[in-house]
């Protein structure tokens, strides 16, 4: 799909209709913009959001299970 818009005195472009509904883009939603200097071109795609980030991470450390820990603070801090 190609679509032509319009830049305004302030820099600013309208991304059309149909392709902010495509891509789910709402009013405040961060975009990248990607300059590809050679071919003078932009590339502009929708930001990651946090939540889509979420378990794209290892953790660095080994997970323990909770009642492990439990059963350890409770050998480790018995009355004496």
């Amino acid at each position: 799909m190609t679509y032509q818009t319009t830049i305004t005195s302030k820099g600013q472009i309208t991304i059309p209709k149909e392709i902010r509904d495509i891509l789910k883009l709402d009013e405040g939603r961060k975009l990248e913009v990607e300059l590809e200097r050679e071919k003078r071109e932009i590339r502009i795609k929708p930001a990651p959001d946090i939540l889509d980030l979420a378990g794209t991470f290892k953790p660095k450390r080994k997970i323990i299970d909770p009642v492990k820990i439990r059963e350890m603070m409770e050998k480790m801090y018995q009355p004496r």
